[in-house]
């Protein structure tokens, strides 16, 4: 854990390479498993204002072991950041997958995905790299089409899935005229081509155009969450374990989940991450200070208990039933008529005189919520939207009738996809609930490791540590009293037997 940009994510690949070294094997699956991430990383990471190289969403991997043989790998994501797709704000850019397509295709296959310059997209905001930069992502797009070799994806799928992404770039670019004051909209003439070039088959799209850009926008971030789901679905199934099903499996799971963020202007993406950031930190509390002083406490020895920043007081905010924050989206969410500002006042209503909320300023539509890390506050804009994450009625035989193959079985099996698609519902905050206990079940479930990743500067450059920056870092993150618990207390408990061996 630890904010975005602290290097989360290279330690815990640094983490799995170490704990393939150990099994001293060199087998196939070995390799498969360390190739997960460059595959992951294209598609799930993202350059943000803090961070290049930013995980877009959680992923929880699952080592199963048979001594000290791995056996086979299970991954499951969390919360993928889709908005992202229509949508970055400036200096940040869409997913890594898209520019390195633009960067690694060949001109013949950029006519057959029917791609033009890179300038031309909405949905990558005609931001385009120096040429060492496109040199890099060039270098990349091999990497991710060895990556999907090697993981066992076959050609079909490969170019059916960059037909797939070439088409959510197109149809980024369909606009929208009215065709009477008060009327319907129609598909502008001027984007006649884009909508060709977007429609997997080109007399069906049309039965879609109807709801406008919310409904064009709501299309390509489905699509791209199922492709991924898909990604993940596949690397399952080529990662399972094939022993005998009576053989005891041990396991060791590496979490990786997405950095505490605080841009200048946040969203509901950042309150979906940061509320998962609460949790850990909770969890990391609960470890190192609830359970560790009730052991000294049981075992009769002379303790001053150790205070802390306890944080299960925002946790209630955001989870309690049934004023919750998220309670209280879900049920504005499920008004046709609630708006942005609505859910705003219900907040302001429900929360006044709660320490960790503070409503907005003047006319600004959004509130704030001191978070273990700081006070974030939140642009209310788009919260509902969000949350519905609604798609055009007639969308699913849209894709049911398909002419790209890959495309059928995306949409009718995504309930497939692991933990979120479990649930039959509409809701993303139900989503982001029941995703977190069922996570948060399987980590007090385990023995935890606590890897702490602390940020150095927050200019992204090498070799410079910003004392104050780290400073704020180990205080909120419990770690100075982490420390005095360590020093103070007993941080290594053998067992007799190995004490007496000893």
């Amino acid at each position: 854990s630890g904010e975005s940009g602290a290097g989360k994510t290279e330690s815990a690949k640094l983490l799995l390479q170490q704990i393939m070294n150990l099994c001293k094997g060199n087998s196939q699956l070995e390799k498969q498993i360390l190739q997960v991430n460059p595959l992951l990383e294209a598609f799930g990471n993202a350059q943000t204002v803090m961070n290049d190289n930013s995980s877009r969403f959680g992923k929880y991997i699952q080592l199963r072991f048979q001594k000290n043989t791995v056996r086979g790998a299970k991954l499951s994501e969390y919360l993928l950041e889709k908005s992202r797709v229509v949508h970055q704000d400036a200096g940040e850019r869409n997913f890594h997958i898209f520019y390195y397509m633009f960067a690694g295709l060949s001109s013949e296959e950029k006519e057959m995905y029917g791609l033009l310059d890179p300038s031309l997209y909405r949905y990558v905001g005609g931001q385009f790299g120096t040429q060492d930069v496109v040199q890099r992502w060039k270098d990349k797009y091999q990497e991710v089409c060895n990556a999907l070799d090697m993981v066992g994806f076959q050609e079909q799928e490969q170019v059916d899935m960059q037909a797939i992404l070439a088409g959510v770039l197109s149809l980024g670019n369909v606009t929208f005229d009215p065709e009477e004051s008060n009327g319907p909209v129609k598909v502008s003439e001027a984007s006649q081509g884009w909508l060709k070039a977007a429609a997997v088959s080109h007399k069906k799209m049309s039965c879609c155009c109807s709801p406008c850009a919310d409904a064009r926008d709501s299309i390509a971030k489905m699509v791209y969450g199922r492709v991924f789901g898909w990604i993940v679905g596949k690397i399952n199934e080529l990662l399972a374990e094939n022993v005998d099903p009576e053989v005891e499996l041990r396991e060791i799971g590496i979490l990786d989940i997405f950095g505490f963020e605080n841009f200048a202007v946040n969203r509901f993406e950042q309150l979906c991450i940061n509320l998962a950031n609460e949790q850990l930190q909770h969890f990391f509390n609960h470890h190192i200070f609830h359970i560790e002083q009730a052991a000294y406490k049981e075992e009769g020895l002379p303790w001053e208990t150790i205070t802390f920043n306890n944080n299960e007081p925002i946790l209630n905010l955001f989870l309690a039933k049934p004023l919750g924050l998220l309670s209280l989206l879900d049920e504005q969410s499920a008004f046709p008529q609630a708006t942005d500002k609505t859910f705003v006042d219900k907040l302001n209503s429900s929360f006044k005189g709660n320490l960790h909320f503070q409503p907005a300023r003047g006319r600004v539509l959004g509130f704030s919520i001191a978070h273990y890390a700081g006070k974030v506050q939140y642009a209310a804009m788009g919260f509902l939207e969000k949350n519905r994450d609604t798609l055009p009625a007639n969308v699913r035989g849209l894709f049911i009738s398909s002419i790209t193959p890959l495309l059928v079985p995306l949409h009718i099996h995504h309930e497939q996809r692991p933990i979120l698609a479990r649930i039959k519902c509409v809701d993303e905050a139900h989503v982001l609930r029941h995703s977190l206990m069922v996570l948060m079940e399987r980590l007090y479930s385990a023995n935890p490791h606590f890897v702490r990743c602390i940020k150095p500067n927050s200019q992204k450059e090498p070799g410079v540590v910003d004392n104050q920056m780290v400073l704020l870092q180990l205080r909120y993150n419990g770690l100075l009293e982490t420390i005095r618990i360590r020093r103070d207390g007993f941080s290594w408990r053998p067992f007799f037997e190995e004490f007496a061996e000893r």
